[in-house]
């Protein structure tokens, strides 16, 4: 029997974009053609700054959106912005479905897998923005090692990303995360993973695996995990 009822069918998979026009290259969870499979998109009105402190507006933008996408048949959530982890407990109890409000969501899981040993490596849009409360909202608590590495300092991701221009030079901004990455190791010498907070580097992860030797989660490796869950493949 085929499914009734909506206005699609065939995506299990739902993305919150925010309703800005950054550039998306391949691999970033703003780009369809990241995924192995069908995704949904719906669109919240605002932008990463109005999620530094967060408030009512776009709590009440993002929920709706994420309603939307409920109403719509879709069966698991992931936001295109590591911000939108501030709100990560009540969109995932009130939507009612899979929610994973930023590729932050993975950290517990990312300490489980290596031990509770060594340190993750968070490479974030700008490390002043990133607060204690994001990261607690994702499921931080104070005895996971983090090493926190901005990109603000990084003249074409501070150029595209931050100041919201559109020529994007993929070779550049890969030219920028890998120099940010050999910051990170740098000062982390216990370095035993790495997670992307913002959601327009997942491009790069397999450019900074082998850069660094450590494996690389981000937004793409969240999705990934909710699209098995809801759909696993059938063997028998």
């Amino acid at each position: 029997m085929f499914p009734t009822g909506h206005p699609f069918y065939g995506q299990d998979v739902g993305v919150l974009v925010f309703s800005t026009v950054t550039p998306r290259a391949p691999g970033d969870a703003g780009n369809a053609a990241s995924f192995s499979y069908p995704v949904r998109y719906e669109v919240v009105q605002g932008g990463f700054a109005d999620l530094v402190e967060g408030g009512p507006v776009i709590k009440a933008n993002l929920l709706a959106a994420g309603q939307n996408l409920v109403e719509a048949g879709i069966k698991a959530i992931v936001g295109d912005c590591g911000m939108m982890s501030l709100y990560q407990d009540c969109l995932g109890a009130e939507l009612g479905i899979p929610f994973a409000g930023s590729s932050l969501c993975q950290i517990p899981m990312i300490w489980q897998l290596i031990g509770r040993s060594g340190s993750i490596g968070v490479i974030t849009g700008h490390s002043g923005l990133l607060k204690e409360t994001h990261l607690r909202a994702s499921g931080w608590t104070e005895d996971i090692r983090l090493s926190i590495q901005g990109m603000q300092d990084e003249a074409h991701f501070d150029e595209i990303v931050i100041r919201g221009g559109l020529a994007l030079d993929v070779d550049r901004m890969r030219g920028d995360v890998l120099a940010a990455g050999e910051k990170l190791r740098a000062k982390t010498p216990d370095l035993r993973a790495v997670i992307f907070e913002c959601s327009n580097l997942s491009t790069y992860s397999a450019d900074l695996a082998e850069a660094l030797g450590v494996p690389v989660f981000d937004t793409l490796s969240a999705a990934n995990l909710l699209a098995y869950a809801v759909r696993p493949p059938r063997y028998l």
